[in-house]
């Protein structure tokens, strides 16, 4: 994969001067299950249900809020209080009671005259016409949910309810058989409305609430799509910044510095795009106490070695069997030389957020470099020694390409702010435990990434199952309340896995698309044409290669190390001594 030029004028609004990513129609933006979603998000319930004649369910249902306590401490408004017997699965109805068919039958003597019971024709009245009429479209039992099993005995509901009508006897009827049953529902409210539709045909009614109580609401998550998928005019897509990634990391690749992952930060504000850094692996390089350069300028040996554009059907074949060779010795590459191996500050995410550091402090006003400046003159006065050479060769956090030194020269980012809040990171690959603190540390906004780690990423939570490919580790660190920070994530995954999953924020999209609407110059969206497998692509008329396992598309495979913790909070410390 070939670099953009250094001198082709770039600015947040050139992602149309970089060559479209060639698997764009292929792949969708899949939002990152949360942990808690992973872990409570099929969580059932007990409850108590009794099936009672219509016209008592409001007198029952005022007896209970009344009579037991405790009822509501468990949130179930997603599911339906009470339900038609049509609209519960059959293990919950079972089989029907003859005696509760008599006592539904409507009687005419309940509500006629005496006088008028008796017709002259000697026909006894059952019950009026008019009476069949009105309840032609009335269901006339429904089923009443009660409460969790484990806030009241069966016992105890069962003398509750024979107290009250229509359980005992009255002066208008007779006692309705009283069956009270133990059945199984959600804990918690569904996340789409697909798996509320699930969970219905399952459990029992359930309602989508336009809500996500595990992490990022709908709406938000249906707008940051929108942006990304289908930006307006002069606007960054996804799409293009995962191609950037790519070539980033080729480069550093290309000078033995690393293996090929890439990471590129966005600024977006008042609607527009900025591209504020771009980085590639460096973890290789060697430090200057290793015989390595005593700086870290750029490398001005380092050429362009893009791929050069060939024509005909054989040509494209070649490249795509030639990508896909080269990704497997990547893969090889990341087996001998794992996360943890070379110098972790190094890591893509790493130095792009040491770049953002830099950035800043370029481009701080006055007032907030001199008290910077302040900051960093208290270390030397306590007797800290300033070795700068050594900084910067430790951390990297300077350009060490062409590609590199494009972006960072370029003061585009709004001053004073806070390292990377809410900034957008497109990643090649899922990023370490390390990195994904550092980049919860950082206060990003939006992530996405098109390849996961199982063995090493920090950011997904599935350990059991997984929809678009392997389960990894299961830390979730993308959104965890227990952390004081969270943050959307996306899967730059497959098409057919995107448009399968029954976590398709539907309705999120839908109130975003008037956002979209209202933006001059929208574009159309992307076309979802073909499928891809997971970590990779489908090529037409490749067959043979695209049995390969998965597996293959994975290209770090090496379990993360504890300190990786350590390392973060170090990086972030040193930047915030160092940059801010």
């Amino acid at each position: 994969m070939g670099l953009s030029q250094p001198d082709t004028p770039t600015t947040g609004s050139t992602a149309t001067a970089i060559p479209p990513d060639s698997d764009a129609r292929k792949r969708r933006m899949l939002h990152l299950k949360t942990k808690e979603e992973c872990r409570l998000g099929n969580e059932t319930i007990q409850v108590w249900t009794v099936e009672l004649p219509s016209k008592h369910a409001e007198g029952i249902l005022k007896v209970i809020k009344e009579q037991i306590e405790g009822q509501d401490n468990i949130d179930l408004q997603h599911l339906r209080r009470f339900a038609k017997p049509k609209y519960l699965p059959q293990h919950v109805i079972g089989k029907r009671d003859l005696i509760k068919e008599m006592y539904a039958v409507p009687r005419g003597w309940e509500s006629t005259p005496p006088t008028v019971v008796q017709a002259p024709s000697a026909s006894w009245e059952w019950s009026s016409g008019n009476a069949r009429k009105r309840g032609v479209d009335r269901s006339l039992t429904l089923y009443l949910l009660v409460c969790p099993s484990n806030i009241i005995p069966l016992r105890e509901v069962h003398d509750l309810m024979l107290q009250h009508p229509p359980f005992c006897s009255s002066a208008d009827s007779w006692a309705y058989p009283l069956e009270i049953k133990e059945v199984t529902v959600p804990r918690l409210a569904p996340t789409s409305p697909e798996q509320a539709d699930e969970w219905s045909d399952l459990y029992w009614p359930t309602f989508y609430r336009k809500t996500n109580p595990f992490g990022a609401h709908p709406t938000s998550i249906g707008k940051a799509e929108a942006d990304l998928e289908e930006p307006i005019a002069d606007n960054v897509s996804v799409s293009a910044m995962m191609d950037l990634a790519e070539q980033a990391g080729t480069a550093t690749e290309k000078l033995g510095y690393g293996i090929s992952t890439g990471c590129i930060i966005v600024e977006r504000a008042d609607d527009q795009t900025e591209i504020i850094a771009v980085a590639g692996d460096a973890r290789g390089k060697p430090l200057p106490s290793e015989g390595g350069s005593d700086d870290a300028s750029i490398d001005t040996s380092f050429e362009d070695a893009g791929d050069k554009k060939t024509g005909g059907a054989f040509a494209k074949k070649t490249a795509r069997k030639r990508r896909k060779k080269k990704e497997q010795e990547i893969a090889k590459l990341a087996e001998t030389n794992a996360c943890t191996s070379g110098n972790v500050m190094c890591h893509a995410v790493m130095r792009a957020i040491g770049m953002v550091g830099r950035k800043r402090l370029r481009v701080a006003s006055q007032p907030i470099s001199t008290r910077a400046a302040k900051a960093e003159n208290g270390f030397y006065a306590a007797g800290l020694q300033r070795d700068e050479k050594a900084r910067d060769a430790f951390f990297l956090d300077l350009p060490v390409t062409p590609l590199e030194q494009q972006y960072f020269t370029k003061d585009n980012l709004k001053p004073d702010g806070y390292l990377c809040l809410k900034l957008e990171i497109f990643l090649t690959h899922e990023p370490c435990m390390m990195c994904s603190m550092a980049l919860v540390h950082s206060r990003v906004g939006r992530v996405i990434f098109k390849h996961r780690m199982p063995q090493t990423g920090g950011l997904t939570a599935e350990m059991v199952s997984n929809d678009s490919g392997p389960v990894g580790l299961g830390y979730g660190l993308c959104w965890r309340k227990e952390l004081n920070w969270q943050f959307m994530c996306w899967e730059y995954t497959a098409l057919k896995y995107a448009s399968g999953s029954a976590r398709q924020h539907v309705d999120g999209k839908a109130s975003a698309a008037g956002h979209v609407a209202r933006r001059s110059g929208a574009t159309a969206g992307v076309q979802a044409k073909g499928a891809g497998y997971y970590g990779g692509e489908i090529d037409e008329g490749d067959d043979d290669d695209d049995a390969q396992d998965y597996s293959e598309h994975t290209t770090i495979t090496a379990a993360s190390s504890a300190a990786g913790d350590e390392c973060a909070n170090s990086r972030m410390h040193s930047l915030a001594h160092v940059h801010v």
